[in-house]
């Protein structure tokens, strides 16, 4: 009982290590943030056959993927000591969904803690929050709400122009 004070509570490497499959040490990229846009981010790359891992702090999120087979941790990614039980050796892309420019800072200065050297793209919900993770050298910004108008549109436009001609 004297000792537990210098235990760690939440022993982030050791957990990882226990429960790490194969395809999470090969990651290629890594999804932080499984929420509606992440999870869907996440379920897509996957399809897509991108060896990709996600990560969420939420249990429920977590469990309803690994449920589905698919490869996700539950652990915080403002925090250096879980980042280093990631393959951020391997994944050469990390994408953050997180809402809050906060959350964002924060796994940014995590992954300078690490060293992680590949790129990191950021999902926005506004210009500012865009600007912010510019400036904090994210090399790639999402606008969802804008990259999807813009799908959208693109599209309608085809189906018009198709339809257009076709009559």
């Amino acid at each position: 009982p004297w000792l537990r004070i210098f235990e760690r509570q939440h022993p982030f490497r050791e957990l990882a290590a226990e429960s790490t499959a194969g395809t999470e040490r090969d990651a290629q990229a890594i999804v932080f943030g499984l929420g509606r846009y992440g999870s869907r981010l996440f379920e897509q790359l996957h399809a897509d056959g991108v060896a990709v891992v996600g990560v969420d702090f939420d249990p429920e999120a977590v469990r309803a993927l690994r449920a589905r087979g698919l490869p996700v941790l539950f652990g915080d990614g403002e925090d250096p000591d879980f980042l280093e039980t990631l393959p951020l050796r391997q994944a050469r892309w990390v994408i953050t969904t997180f809402p809050q420019w906060e959350s964002n800072r924060a796994l940014l200065h995590a992954l300078q803690a690490v060293h992680y050297r590949g790129r990191v793209v950021g999902a926005v919900r506004d210009a500012a929050h865009g600007r912010a993770l510019a400036a904090a050298g994210v090399s790639q910004v999402l606008n969802p709400f804008d990259d999807a108008a813009d799908h959208a549109a693109a599209r309608l436009a085809h189906d018009i122009h198709q339809q257009e001609t076709s009559t």
